[in-house]
């Protein structure tokens, strides 16, 4: 009897032992996840507010760049200023003209255009002309003249005569300007 009783302690010290390493593991995993949720959250509220902060920059700096070119903002013909980044063209700046007849490409939002390339902006085939022509006015920094399709709001074709010329600002940034000087519709 006493053997009996000396193995049923002896399971029941097992089992409660067992129990209570289950409950240490179950109870560490809990801990461990709730101070891990803690810092998560936590992150995820920094990089929030980074992200606002970085996009509050991004619209003051588009904005300033606004204000930079202001001299260009009453022209009535379209107007662009693209600089050269590596081997792209960013867009740096457009005029409201241009958002008037370019627009429907960019939801009439002349803030969606900066930042962006010719890629980005135009379809592929017409991206490709304007990209070749702003590396031929980058590289040899005389003045261009060319005759490239677009499509107008209702969807046909149009061509715009537009003049590209360059500039170097502080030794260091080649800007390439763009001015559409005319449009003719194209004659099917």
């Amino acid at each position: 009897m006493k053997k009996l009783s000396f193995n049923s302690r002896k399971l029941l010290f097992a089992v409660s032992n067992i129990e209570r390493k289950h409950k240490v593991i179950t109870y560490a995993s809990l801990l461990f996840l709730t101070i891990s949720t803690y810092f998560l959250r936590t992150e995820n509220q920094r990089v929030k507010v980074d992200y606002a902060i970085v996009k509050e920059r991004n619209l003051n700096l588009k904005q300033n760049m606004v204000i930079f070119n202001r001299s260009y903002e009453e022209f009535p013909l379209p107007v662009w200023q693209k600089v050269k980044r590596g081997n792209e063209f960013i867009m740096q700046y457009t005029n409201p003209a241009f958002v008037k007849e370019f627009g429907h490409f960019f939801n009439n939002d002349q803030y969606l255009v900066i930042g962006k390339n010719n890629f980005e902006l135009w379809p592929k085939k017409s991206a490709q002309i304007f990209y070749e022509n702003d590396i031929a006015v980058s590289i040899t920094g005389t003045t261009l003249t060319t005759t490239e399709e677009f499509v107008d709001k209702s969807g046909a074709p149009i061509n715009g005569h537009v003049l590209k010329w360059r500039s170097i600002r502080d030794n260091k940034d080649t800007l390439v300007y763009g001015m559409v000087q005319r449009i003719t519709k194209i004659k099917k």
